[in-house]
């Protein structure tokens, strides 16, 4: 057994060990549920970070509540190598790969050093909701989220050197909630690995996405059932999803432009299956807070051919633990294969091996992977005005099902952070995070001797206005 998977196994077991614990809790006599008349309460606004704790951007229009939330946010990073993913890293280039000038110069990306100032990360959004809720019939709610790291065109007609950033849909979705039963329909994040890292570097694109930390936000309609016990709850779900691979090893993405790109199918598409997911949670009180852990599973095909299908698979756990009053721990870990549409295996699904450009591919591998994320949080004082991060993250492909021309091997990173409330609406954080990159040689197709590495550091400057 590889040593990835005896991290991996010895993570899982731990879970086990508490979900097991927490069963036995409930298991002891406790007063029966009461029924409930107060009325189910609309979507929360998604805040990066600390969200602020007073003031609230609403009121009533006619019989709806309408709530506007968003985060202004401007991120200045530096690194001291080259990174994929630039304003929000995702792995460090080989430091072997050469980087072109203008003046016909060259330098290792290890050697280049960037600059960024972004505030594309900024988003907002709304929420509705009745004004006068009652608990004694189908309750609805809807949420609207967005961003403005979507398309960039360039400004042709008066060229300047400059790209405009456009608006991106985030998450849209309708809920109507009856006692135990919440029904959600719209695009909201996957039910496999619902938590990421906390980070303002990180917002179009959660932290450790490709290093880890498996994420998505896909079209889809779910079930959630909930029941509480004493001061045990449990949550089931259940949900249905656009199967999206966008598999670049595939060239399966979505053409650049036209009315009806969002409408072209993909190989995922055209297996005629949706992605099914399911998670189970189980939360209980625990110093002054909820202990909280879930498990997930999920399984997907996209059809590559006329009569070859492709499955996706995966097993996911996540958790959040109080193990004091102002320390939390809290993480994920994942093992399936064929991972790429929540961008698992270093964002690789199939390895493909195809001697010669002009004849069909010889060879189809599923790239299993294996890995997570964890984190402490630590609130430095009682005002919850300090609050710092640490963490690890980690994406572990298999080496023996890679191929020439997905030979990434493993992605793994290191982060730490401190958020400084300077108002209840105004946050300062500075972050650094280390990533490592490895990719893998070939001998006549087969994995062979380590690849070039990449590795580098990234430090981030934000300054958040939460409303």
């Amino acid at each position: 057994m590889c040593k990835t998977s005896v991290v991996l196994l010895r993570h899982f077991v731990s879970i086990a060990v508490v979900t097991l614990a927490i069963r036995a809790e409930a298991a002891d006599p406790a007063p029966a549920p009461q029924a409930t008349t107060q009325a189910p309460e609309p979507p929360r606004p998604t805040y990066p970070g600390i969200p602020p704790s007073q003031g609230k951007l609403e009121g009533t229009l006619g019989s709806f509540n309408l709530r506007v939330f968003g985060t202004v946010l401007l991120n200045l990073s530096g690194s001291d190598s080259s990174i994929v993913g630039e304003e929000v890293p995702l792995w460090a280039l080989p430091g072997s790969v050469r980087v072109s000038f203008p003046d016909g110069t060259t330098k290792r990306a290890g050697d280049v050093h960037d600059t960024i100032f972004t505030a594309r990360q900024s988003l907002f959004g709304f929420i509705v909701s009745p004004s006068n809720p009652s608990s004694d019939t189908w309750v609805p709610s809807a949420k609207l989220e967005f961003d403005f790291f979507g398309t960039r065109p360039v400004d042709s007609l008066q060229p300047q050197g400059r790209v405009l950033n456009q608006p991106r849909l985030r998450l849209a979705y309708f809920q109507i909630e009856k006692r135990a039963l919440k029904i959600t329909a719209g695009q909201d994040k996957a039910l496999l690995a619902p938590l990421d890292p906390v980070s303002l570097s990180h917002v179009a694109i959660p932290l450790g996405a490709t290093a880890g930390n498996l994420w998505g936000w896909f079209p889809q309609v779910r079930a959630d059932w909930t029941h509480k016990t004493g001061d045990t709850s449990t949550v089931l779900q259940f949900g249905v999803l656009r199967p999206q691979f966008a598999d670049p090893r595939l060239s399966d993405l979505p053409a650049p432009a036209g009315s009806s790109v969002e409408g072209t199918p993909g190989f995922g598409e055209r297996s005629s299956q949706p992605f099914y997911q399911a998670r189970v949670a189980v939360s209980h009180l625990m110093n002054d807070s909820n202990i909280a852990v879930g498990a997930a599973g999920h399984y997907g095909r996209e059809r590559i051919g006329t009569d070859r299908t492709i499955e996706s698979w995966a097993f996911a756990a996540d958790y959040a633990v109080p193990v004091h009053r102002r320390v939390i721990w809290r993480g994920e870990a994942f093992a399936g294969s064929n991972l790429v549409p929540f961008q698992g295996g270093v964002l690789q699904g199939l390895a493909v091996l195809q001697p010669v450009a002009t004849a069909p591919p010889t060879k189809f591998n599923r790239i299993g992977a294996g890995g997570g994320w964890t984190e402490l949080i630590l609130k430095a004082t009682e005002d919850n005005k300090n609050v710092v991060y640490a963490g690890v993250g980690l994406d572990d492909p298999r080496d023996r099902h890679l191929l020439p021309g997905s030979g990434r091997s493993q992605n793994r990173f290191a982060w730490a952070s401190y958020f400084r409330k300077l108002t209840d609406q105004v946050t300062l954080a500075t972050e650094w995070s280390n990533w490592q990159f490895k990719t893998k040689g070939f001998v006549g197709g087969a994995p062979g001797p380590r690849g070039p590495s990449g590795r580098g550091n990234v430090f981030n400057l934000a300054l958040a206005y939460q409303f």
